[in-house]
């Protein structure tokens, strides 16, 4: 959920200013001009409507995801759920849980055994 307007800035920047080839000078600018912060909060919120069981129903999960101390290091929630979304898929990868070639779609990984990963458990 960003602010109004934070699409368009982005693809100002990244399309318009030809930023997304001269990363560096990107991460200068964003680190002089936005603070950092450990206050995020990552909502994750999925319905879903259909028939179950011969009943109309409705099923809903919802999950918000702060910063943590993670091996003494803090992490802000975005840096969490993007790097744990990651690693899991990685690491079932390298244990073997997952296809080792072709395309993989994020539908075809065991969700069950996405959260169990070391990595996944914090989408848990």
């Amino acid at each position: 959920m960003r602010y109004p307007g934070h699409c368009e800035l982005m693809k100002f920047l990244l399309q318009d200013l030809q930023m997304q080839d001269a990363t560096d000078q990107l991460k200068v600018i964003f680190e002089r001009a936005l603070p950092g912060t450990l206050q995020d909060q990552i909502v994750i919120f999925v319905s879903a409507t259909g028939m179950y069981h011969g009943k109309l129903t409705e099923r809903t999960y919802a999950k918000t995801i702060y910063h943590q101390k993670i091996d003494g290091r803090d992490w802000s929630g975005i840096q969490i759920t993007t790097a744990a979304g990651v690693t899991a898929i990685v690491d079932m990868l390298h244990d073997g849980l997952l296809p080792a070639s072709g395309f993989l779609k994020m539908e075809d990984v065991d969700y069950e055994a996405f959260l169990k990963n070391r990595f996944g458990q914090y989408y848990a």
